[in-house]
């Protein structure tokens, strides 16, 4: 049996030369004329003349969308295995790593970072982060709290030759977007997204509610829909923080208005001295001045002049 180029349904007997459709495979099988063979599949299919069509069956609807991909359970179990070797022995020099980026041991522990010995010592899966070198782990979490993604930050890149590694996409696709787990209360309504999960996890031990941008890919209209889903459901204002570098402006000349066109009007900060994290470590006023950045009521950009002075720019 098969569809033919109309998409149709065929059939054909290889015993013989018989072949054909659902009203020639009656008519061979039980010697109707064809006439009576349509009258005999209608019947069948209750198509009764003068009489309606019996109502057609409504589908349940699918668990999730068809072709969905889910995160395979073999990569939390990667960031189960390297969040226990952090709280050995053995996880002393990337917990030393993590510390000197400033983050503490409760965010570490919320955000279940980890460490990755390298493939020499630990072995692993196909598909997961390859092991180069020894590595901090960084989960990314959807809104609702749930592991769907893993990046490993390799401590030395010169020597690996790159800086991040991912877990295939046969394993995990690729989520695009992290919502790291805030360990402190909130200093201001505001959603800040940062580029990478380093800089999120800053803003999150921090209280903000933050979104991290995962690669070095250009936001889309997607991502710009559902960090305006995010903003809306927790009524939020909206602050970008994007690196000083031509990547970073250029996330934020395109981030800015795919928010617009959703109906959200960001603040845009772009430190002078680095990325978030450089600047946190730098300038311990960061927090204040990201909280006082938006002074107008939710989704509304603020003046330029509310920067001046802070070693800011827009």
């Amino acid at each position: 049996m098969h569809r033919d180029h109309r998409g149709h349904e065929r059939w054909r007997c290889w015993s013989g030369d018989h072949r054909g459709d659902a009203i020639d495979l009656v008519m061979v099988t039980s010697n109707r004329p064809r006439a009576d063979a349509v009258d005999w599949l209608a019947n069948r299919a209750g198509m009764i003349p003068d009489q309606p069509l019996p109502p057609i069956r409504p589908k349940a609807a699918p668990s999730r969308p068809p072709n969905a991909r889910v995160m395979d359970p073999s990569v939390e179990r990667y960031v189960r295995l390297c969040a226990s070797v952090l709280n050995g022995p053995d996880g002393r020099q990337v917990r030393e790593w993590l510390h000197g980026r400033g983050l503490t041991d409760d965010t570490i522990a919320a955000n279940r970072l980890g460490a990755d010995l390298s493939r020499s010592v630990m072995r692993r899966a196909r598909g997961l982060p390859y092991g180069a070198g020894i590595a901090a782990t960084f989960p990314a979490f959807d809104p609702a709290g749930n592991i769907t993604y893993v990046q490993a930050r390799y401590l030395e890149p010169e020597r690996t030759g790159r800086k991040y590694d991912n877990p295939s996409a046969a394993l995990a696709p690729h989520p695009r977007l992290a919502f790291p787990i805030a360990t402190a209360h909130a200093p201001a309504d505001l959603l800040v997204v940062c580029e990478g999960l380093p800089d999120a996890l800053t803003a999150a031990q921090a209280g903000f509610a933050a979104v991290a941008l995962l690669g070095a890919q250009t936001p889309d209209e997607s991502v710009a829909r559902r960090i305006a889903l995010q903003a809306e459901h927790r009524e939020l204002g909206v602050v970008l923080v994007c690196d000083p570098d031509p990547a970073g402006r250029r996330v934020a000349d395109t981030l800015s208005p795919l928010l617009h066109d959703v109906g959200v009007i960001p603040g845009v900060i772009i430190p002078a001295t680095g990325d978030l994290n450089d600047w946190s470590l730098a300038d311990a006023s960061w927090i204040r001045e990201i909280a006082s950045s938006v002074s107008e009521p939710v989704g509304v950009c603020p003046s330029p002049s509310i920067y001046s002075g802070l070693g800011v720019e827009l």
